[in-house]
């Protein structure tokens, strides 16, 4: 398969070894263009060495114009030329030599959008929240689907997801709207809407999670609920209880594992997602 390679860099000094050698060890597909758009920081020229350096390519923006949405987008109109392009972020680490090649199959028929598997192998609540998030069968999504499954038919994420860039091109991507986060699921909704389907690739696997503290979750869960709140065209679906039922699957997997640490830290953890979330939909300020 002949693909193309989006992944957006913000001092990545640290990851950008780890990411060059796990594209270069691809297997079962041809890299046609892999570019890297780069957010200018003391790093930058550093890391412009090493994409020259492995014959990959790179366009630069000032830190005030980057955007999880138009920069993404910029990167697929004007750098891409594939059928498929594959989108992850810096900090995730392709486990297997066939992940990409996994996870670009998924692109056919109907389905225009994938996204695969993450997984965090430290036993954080991280681990848990991933593994409930992330299942191990995989699932096509389609316009049919959206009545039963609500707001969660359009979860999807750009950390690692495969885009069909002609029908990307066809429904005008993410509108010129920025976003700096959420954009994969914005487009997962247009994709549905539009008669196409979104798969959820079980096999394609990564390994992806954060460290955040307590103030960092509650702000990430502040600006999702900001999110929302700009984003009216979503409040006609509902969670289904899919945040309350997440916190009781990541507890019962904790107390199954008799795993402390995390059963500790579960009620403020989930407390500030939660009331990060409540307070950013309302608006109110950030303590």
């Amino acid at each position: 398969m002949r693909i193309d390679v989006v992944c957006p860099l913000w001092r990545a000094n640290d990851y950008i070894d780890d990411i060059i050698a796990s594209l270069q060890a691809q297997e079962g597909v041809e890299l046609v263009n892999v570019v890297f758009p780069v957010t200018q920081s003391g790093e930058t020229q550093i890391v412009l060495e090493k994409i020259t350096a492995a014959g990959f390519s790179y366009f630069l923006l000032p830190e005030s114009e980057f955007s999880h949405s138009l920069t993404r987008e910029k990167a697929i109109k004007e750098y891409c030329t594939s059928d498929i392009v594959i989108m992850m972020s810096q900090d995730v680490k392709l486990i297997n030599a066939d992940a990409i090649a996994k996870l670009a199959a998924a692109i056919s028929g109907d389905v225009a959008y994938a996204y695969g598997k993450q997984i965090c192998q430290k036993k954080t609540i991280e681990h848990y929240v991933r593994k409930g998030n992330y299942g191990d069968s995989s699932r096509i999504v389609g316009r049919e689907d959206i009545a039963a499954m609500q707001l969660k038919a359009f979860f999807a994420s750009d950390a690692f997801a495969a885009y069909h860039r002609p029908t990307f091109l066809a429904l005008n991507g993410y509108d010129g709207v920025h976003m700096m986060m959420s954009e994969d699921m914005y487009y997962a909704k247009k994709v549905l809407e539009g008669g196409y389907k979104k798969a959820y690739v079980a096999d394609a696997v990564v390994e992806h999670s954060h460290k955040l503290t307590l103030k960092q979750l509650y702000n990430r869960y502040y600006a999702t609920g900001r999110w929302f709140a700009e984003h009216p065209e979503f409040q006609e679906y509902h969670a289904t209880d899919s945040g309350f039922r997440l916190a009781i699957y990541v507890l019962k997997q904790a107390l199954k594992s008799f795993n402390l640490p995390v059963l500790f830290c579960w009620l403020p953890n989930m407390a500030a997602r939660y009331l990060g979330m409540k307070h950013g939909k309302r608006g109110k300020r950030k303590k």
